[in-house]
């Protein structure tokens, strides 16, 4: 209710600039109401398109978590040996532990050379695997048919190559579902945080049009072009998380449940829940422009008091990235914290060209009315 008031006040204020009636109080609660019913209007409009794309965006979201995966497996690869070949290599050794000799030999002679060495000396590692680790060398060594194979299961072992299928994903097990209904609700609540990022442009609309009423035609230009920026900060946020931030948080996790030995098994309701809160919340606190700016053109915060509370700011956002990112490393702190910290120092510069203008249109006003008043004709001088 505090709040409500200071945003009422706010409102009659630029009502009283343009001359307005001041509106009673049930109004202001009126026009708020109209603003939450376009608000909740256009969430579910959104939220309705973005469930046919349930499926594409789940896929996205997969991304980060395929990618710490393929990384830590790549890590346990000998060089000149990738991903692609490598799992082809174990789909094969899958399918030939079924097949007698002369399958086997016919199933080999359809791929290239170097995969099917690849391809038998996974098949080598898996024969290798349930072996103490003396005896799995001497499997290796003479169990391999030739010499080439020979050599890649000795090279494929040292790495402590990841025999497990790509499906399984090896020792990360995730997108379970544990009740009848939980697939369900997933594709709702991620329907609900696309539908939020496609329509946040106009939520920022009918909030901004809610707080500041009555905006005549310059102004309103001036709101599209907020909007535009808002929306391209949040969208930045978004993006930057997506893409660096979030699969280095994944990778620590990852790694350090590994480290004690702990298998991970991420439930698809906490990741989902965990990695989208965590991009929205980027995505908000690049917004910081927007909510400063709007204070400085109000004249609540100026270009000195930013620049003395440089220090108290730093600490602020500092504290905000540590609550922000759930890992104890610093270097994800700062992946958030020096965005925020740069945007804080580009409002600071944009306070100062803003109170430049507003002294050099004051001093223009102040010319002009000397001007008027020494004017021989101006209606000062009778």
């Amino acid at each position: 209710m505090f709040f409500l008031k200071h945003i009422f006040r706010l409102r009659e204020k630029w009502q009283i600039e343009r001359e307005d009636e001041e509106k009673p109080f049930l109004e202001h609660l009126d026009d708020l109401r109209t603003m939450l019913l376009r608000m909740a209007l256009c969430l579910t409009v959104s939220t309705i398109l973005c469930a046919g794309f349930a499926s594409n965006l789940m896929d996205i979201l997969r991304r980060p978590v395929n990618q710490v995966w393929d990384m830590f497996e790549e890590s346990h690869l000998p060089a000149g040996i990738g991903l692609e070949a490598w799992g082809k290599a174990k789909e094969m050794a899958t399918a030939m532990t079924s097949l007698d000799d002369s399958q086997k030999k016919l199933l080999l002679r359809q791929v290239s050379p170097s995969q099917g060495d690849l391809t038998e000396a996974a098949l080598v590692l898996r024969g290798a695997q349930p072996l103490p680790e003396d005896r799995k060398k001497i499997f290796i060594r003479d169990g391999s048919p030739t010499s080439s194979v020979r050599e890649l299961a000795e090279a494929l072992d040292a790495k402590e190559a990841i025999l497990t299928d790509g499906t399984g994903r090896g020792a990360l097990k995730m997108m379970s579902a544990f009740q009848p209904g939980e697939a369900f609700m997933l594709t709702i609540k991620l329907s609900l945080y696309a539908g939020v990022v496609i329509s946040f442009p106009l939520l920022l609309y009918f909030l901004l049009q809610f707080i500041i009423p009555g905006l005549l035609e310059h102004e309103r230009r001036l709101l599209y072009k907020c909007m535009a920026i808002g929306f391209g900060l949040f969208l930045a946020g978004t993006l930057f998380c997506y893409f660096i931030v979030l699969p280095r948080v994944l990778t620590f996790f990852y790694t350090y449940s590994l480290e004690f030995g702990i298998s991970n098994e991420w439930r698809i309701g906490y990741y989902l829940s965990f990695a989208t809160q965590m991009i929205l919340m980027f995505g908000l606190a690049f917004e910081l422009p927007v909510v400063v700016m709007p204070f400085v053109k109000l004249g609540v915060l100026t270009y000195d008091m930013m620049k003395a509370t440089r220090r108290y700011a730093i600490v602020a956002i500092a504290i905000l990235a540590a609550v922000i990112t759930p890992t104890p490393d610093v270097a994800t702190m700062m992946l958030m914290a020096v965005p925020m910290y740069a945007l804080y120092e580009i409002c600071i510069i944009l306070a100062w060209m803003h109170e430049r203008k507003e002294a050099a249109r004051a001093r223009e006003e102040v010319a002009r009315f000397e001007e008027d008043f020494n004017n021989d004709n101006s209606p000062y001088n009778h």
